[in-house]
């Protein structure tokens, strides 16, 4: 609360005694005797009721812990002494402090129409910096509507106040305006041209943008001006990781570390990097310290989750246990107990509603789009929930194949799930699981009847709110998986999911490699992430076993010597040879293409391909795979059994490397597997689009039928 501004006293008790009495009251405010000081202050309004400067006062104590009569004692000082500067201020402050925003903001209008004089600026300015702090505590708080209107009034009564300019840019960001955004921090940079946090959040609103490189732009500028910015060490290291420059995304999250060991962020950017370079172990421990400085972190929760599921020595059981625990932690006690309004009749058409960040350039939507675009809607009515505040031209693709369309990116959870909720949805479908961008503590609050968790994640999400997860046999087999689940697994038909492919598709090679080459390349595209070393010791043995034969791999960031020195470390210790390993630096553009230097790919494990699988039987290659025991480890299986090539499944490690061998060895065999390859898998369930709508639209079906005769509510 703002002190008193100095001067005589005014009104007309103000004699000797009253003078007195005021200061001996100020002197027992001061020294904290509120007892003692409010009772002198009574004296002086039983002489004189309305004394503008006893009430003042008043207030002040008041205000400690009773704002409302505050507000009472300020206004009659105000009204005695309108000349007052003082006054307006505090009555502003004590009418924010009891939630009237609209009272302070009319208080305020009316003081900026007076002609203070300077000596009124020291209570301006305290009263912006109180107002402002109170706006930083709300926006750290998550409580952007009320940490906007404070902001509001901040730069109602000064306009250049570059810091709230900042932080109502900051709000616009987290609120899905991307565009206000940008011009209101770009507004507080033109006030403050070297101020490094500003150049660091401007790099977020690009970096939602998908603008990574102007994001890295910003960064280097921010660290420009102060190279000691944890904040912007952190921020970069997230997006180095976006353009795949994983060696500078850890130096610059360790160093983000050093100079702020409790950075939650750079802990977690930490972890992804580690992720990134197949670094599991470590990605798991440097989770593990960021959920331990923030546990309200819980993308960093599933971010770990995925190292547990990348990681060969880490058994399935543990991942599950711990998604489990996942869920009833952050998820069960957010579960919504009260009837649903939903006509109940089993025949009708259903509302089926997605929810999903990816529905953008993804490649969800490689999966996902075919299934849209197919589905009867004479049974269904879809909507979608995108969670992402950045939309892009695959966005407004999408948009047409939908009965609505709505960003929840603005909302926090409760109200996205009111949202849903009032939009009588009977089915609603995760897209994401534990991937980024999720909205699983949405569905954790139960806003439809039916929910269900599709494509986006192959494994349990852990909630139980979430009542099934659609899979099929092959990948989730029965009797295995059902104790690894919180979910009840739907199983479809045939495959859980069909692929449409990209635009522009390179044509698939005419010759083998082999054949100009004059020896074998077998290739991996897959993430290094999913790489561990007990499969690089595999890839070992058939190198040994197929002389002369090369291993080409995609590996992001490679030419960085750092990457280049770790990566080469690792394959030296599994026993391949370098000299005959083809790295290959991911790229932005002609990636199908890169499939023409690749006779036979080798499918990672415990975690398979996903796209890359797709892409790989598309472009002509075929590819070896291990049998795992969860779904994670079974795509592969799941793939080429709706191929038809069981014989390219290997059951162990030894017949991993015979297969692979095999094949090599026998050249006539590999061209005649290689040969209509892409036309086999255009012919697959694996594009059969309408026969997965339809199993799916079946699958839905059933589980509302499912819903209304077990009697819920």
């Amino acid at each position: 609360m703002l002190d008193q501004y100095g001067g005589r006293a005014s009104g007309a008790a103000s004699g000797g005694a009253a003078m007195r009495s005021l200061a001996k009251a100020r002197d027992h405010r001061a020294s904290g005797r509120f007892d003692r000081a409010e009772s002198t202050l009574r004296r002086v309004l039983g002489t004189e009721p309305n004394h503008p400067e006893a009430h003042y006062e008043l207030g002040q104590i008041a205000a400690r812990h009773a704002p409302e009569k505050a507000v009472t004692h300020f206004v009659t000082a105000l009204r005695g002494a309108p000349e007052r500067p003082n006054y307006w201020l505090a009555l502003a402050t004590a009418l924010l402090a009891v939630e009237r925003l609209p009272d302070a903001r009319a208080i305020l209008e009316r003081y900026k129409a007076q002609s203070f004089g300077p000596e009124a600026q020291p209570l301006k300015a305290a009263f912006l910096e109180s107002t402002f702090a109170s706006a930083q505590l709300r926006y750290d708080r998550s409580e952007y509507r009320s940490a906007e209107a404070l902001l509001d009034l901040v730069l109602f009564l000064d306009e250049t106040h570059a810091h709230a300019t900042y932080l109502a840019g900051a709000i616009a960001a987290r609120t899905n305006r991307p565009e206000l955004a940008y011009d209101l921090i770009s507004i507080a940079l033109y006030r403050e041209p070297k101020n490094p946090l500003f150049f660091s959040g401007l790099s977020t609103v690009l970096t939602d943008r998908g603008d990574y490189d102007s994001a890295i732009s910003a960064l280097e500028k921010a660290l420009e001006f102060d190279p000691d910015l944890a904040m912007a060490h952190a921020n970069i290291a997230g997006v180095y990781q976006r353009r795949f420059r994983y060696g500078e995304a850890l130096r610059h999250a360790e160093r983000a570390i050093v100079l702020e060991p409790g950075n939650a962020g750079a802990h977690s950017n930490r972890g992804s990097a580690l992720l990134a370079l197949g670094r599991l172990g470590e990605a798991v421990e440097a989770f593990d310290r960021a959920l331990g400085l923030d546990p309200s972190k819980l993308f960093v929760a599933s971010n770990r989750l995925f190292a547990k599921l990348y990681a060969a020595d880490i058994p399935h059981a543990e991942y599950a246990a711990d998604a489990l625990d996942y869920g009833r932690r952050y998820a069960d006690p957010l579960l919504r107990r009260r009837p649903f309004a939903n006509d109940r009749d089993p025949e009708r058409k259903l509302r089926v509603g997605f929810v999903s960040g990816d529905l953008c350039n993804h490649a969800l939507v490689r999966f996902f789009e075919p299934y849209l675009r197919a589905i009867d809607r004479d049974s269904m009515s879809v909507l979608a929930y995108m969670t992402h505040a950045s939309e892009d031209a695959f966005s407004r693709r999408l948009k047409p194949l939908f009965d609505g369309w709505h960003n929840l990116a603005n909302l926090d959870d409760d109200e996205a799930a009111d949202r849903i909720e009032a939009d009588a949805i009977d089915i609603l479908v995760d897209l994401s699981g534990h991937s980024a961008g999720n909205r699983l503590l949405v569905f954790a609050r139960k806003p439809a009847p039916v929910q269900v968790t599709w494509i986006g994640h192959p494994g349990t999400t852990g909630l139980a709110a979430i009542d099934y997860r659609l899979t099929d046999a092959i990948t989730d087999p029965p009797g295995l998986a059902e104790p690894l689940h919180a979910e009840r697994l739907w199983r479809l038909p045939r495959v859980t999911a069909t692929y449409a492919g990209v635009d522009n598709l390179p044509p698939v090679r005419e010759r083998a490699p082999f054949e100009d080459e004059g020896h074998i390349t077998f290739g991996c595209f897959n993430r290094l992430t999913k790489v561990c070393d007990a499969v690089l010791t595999t890839w070992a043995t058939i190198l040994e076993a197929v002389p002369e034969s090369r291993l080409f791999m995609v590996v992001g960031d490679i030419g960085t010597p750092e990457v280049r020195e770790a990566v080469e470390t690792r394959l030296t210790a599994a026993g391949l040879p370098l000299d005959r390993v083809i790295f290959q630096p991911r790229v932005n553009t002609g990636y199908h293409e890169l499939y023409h230097r690749v006779d036979i790919a080798l499918d990672p494990y415990p975690y398979n391909g996903g796209t890359t699988s797709y892409d790989t039987l598309s472009m002509g290659v075929p590819f070896v795979t291990l049998r795992g025991g969860h779904a994670a480890a079974r795509t592969g299986v799941s793939v080429l059994t709706a191929m038809e090539l069981p014989e390219l499944i290997a059951d162990s490690e030894a017949d991993y490397v015979a297969i692979a061998r095999d094949l090599a060895h026998d050249r006539d065999r590999l061209r005649t597997v290689r040969a209509g390859l892409r036309e086999r898998f255009y012919a697959s369930p694996l594009m059969d689009h309408a026969g997965l709508a339809a199993d799916v639209d079946a699958a839905f079906r059933a589980m509302w039928r499912n819903w209304l005769s077990e009697g819920q509510v």
